[in-house]
């Protein structure tokens, strides 16, 4: 599989099997620097390895960020019960962090959150080009009216209320992971 470095550009091949995770962390022989390679979004588009690592079985990864360490717990019981790899963070700084460096297939984001809001991280994730097709949807447990176009105009995919996390939350991560439009 042909990759390119997202620091200096260079392409290179992988060595070794085909990688389990989306992410991996690579030595560069361009700008010798250990990089985090996206290998969906990094690999070269060729006639033998085009679409290659799309064709790889893995579990996909949802990242939750919540400040509850409930919520937290909940979530990940119900996630990782149904298989996926799950990464928490306490608040928007960590999640952000996160989000930038794992690739998340699917971010859970609380909206109000300490050091930085989710509402300020669903703009800084827009405006990154790596991870702006990041799927996320939002929760909180305050809402009003206006709140859902108003996520939409920020890039979420959608909004669940933290009350129906038990019942609703594998069916809305899975909609979204689901091939075609996500949008609810």
């Amino acid at each position: 599989m042909i990759v390119r470095c997202p620091q200096c550009k260079t392409e290179f091949r992988l060595t070794g099997d085909a990688p389990a995770e989306k992410v991996v962390r690579y030595l560069c022989p361009g700008c010798e620097t250990i990089v985090r390679i996206d290998v969906e979004l990094d690999e070269v588009a060729s006639s033998s390895s085009s679409g290659s690592f799309r064709q790889v079985p893995r579990k996909k990864t949802v990242l939750v960020a919540d400040d509850s360490d409930q919520v937290l717990r909940d979530c990940e019981a119900l996630l990782a019960g149904s298989g996926y790899h799950v990464l928490l963070a306490a608040d928007g700084v960590e999640a952000l962090r996160l989000i930038r460096e794992e690739h998340p297939d699917v971010v859970v984001l609380d909206l109000l959150m300490p050091r930085m809001t989710g509402f300020d991280v669903l703009r800084e994730v827009r405006h990154d080009e790596r991870v702006r097709d990041t799927l996320v949807l939002a929760i909180s447990s305050v809402y009003k009216d206006n709140i859902l176009d108003f996520l939409h105009q920020l890039g979420a995919q959608g909004f669940l209320d933290k009350a129906h996390i038990p019942e609703a939350l594998l069916f809305r991560v899975q909609s979204l992971l689901a091939p075609g439009p996500a949008t609810a």
